[in-house]
């Protein structure tokens, strides 16, 4: 065999030996795998809410009431004044309806018809548009019922209402025939979410 020959078969040789280990090169992998584990906490739950026209929220002042009006509203308040006196966020993620309730309890000498909240369509504070739930009465100044009574049913877009909540914002208002002067009376209001209607 001439020299050549076999430089020349040498060569193809170590080419195929190059083509070998490139196409094996080329078709290796190698993984890895995380996994990624959620776990979802429940919530069911409510917090006050105050802003510039949501003023208060423990505590609603009425300081030198006139007697000679048939409804008095709070410190700082007047009528369409486009405020309101408290406010309340329901946040629930439990994918099940949900109500709120009110009640009040009274201090001596002062009765239901005397103290009047107000309240309209709350909020859905995702959407930031009105909320399609349902309200139990009609939005008129009504006596703060004194049982645990249902005010709002969440509706299908608010029943889970992650992160942001459902705001619901009252008024209040005091008719002050028949209360003595220099006597201080007070309405304990206290709002429930519950998924019991």
């Amino acid at each position: 065999m001439s020299l050549y020959k076999m430089i020349d078969i040498k060569i193809l040789a170590l080419v195929a030996v190059f083509l070998i280990a490139q196409s094996n090169a080329i078709a290796l992998d190698s993984s890895l795998t995380t996994n990624v584990t959620v776990t979802a906490t429940s919530i069911f739950s409510m917090e006050f809410y105050t802003d510039a026209s949501v003023i208060y929220s423990t505590a609603v002042p009425f300081s030198n009431v006139d007697p000679t009006k048939s409804l008095v509203y709070p410190n700082g308040r007047k009528e369409d004044d486009g405020k309101s006196d408290t406010g309340v966020v329901c946040i629930s993620n439990m994918g099940v309806p949900w109500y709120l309730k009110m009640q009040g309890v009274y201090s001596e000498g002062l009765f239901a018809g005397n103290a009047k909240y107000y309240y309209t369509q709350p909020w859905d504070r995702n959407a930031n548009q009105q909320t399609d739930g349902t309200l139990a009465g009609s939005v008129e100044w009504t006596p703060i019922p004194t049982e645990s009574s249902n005010i709002y049913t969440s509706g299908s877009l608010d029943t889970v209402n992650t992160p942001f909540g459902t705001l619901s914002t009252f008024s209040f208002g005091v008719d002050p025939r028949g209360l003595s002067a220099e006597r201080t009376y007070t309405v304990s209001v206290t709002y429930t979410m519950t998924t019991a209607p």
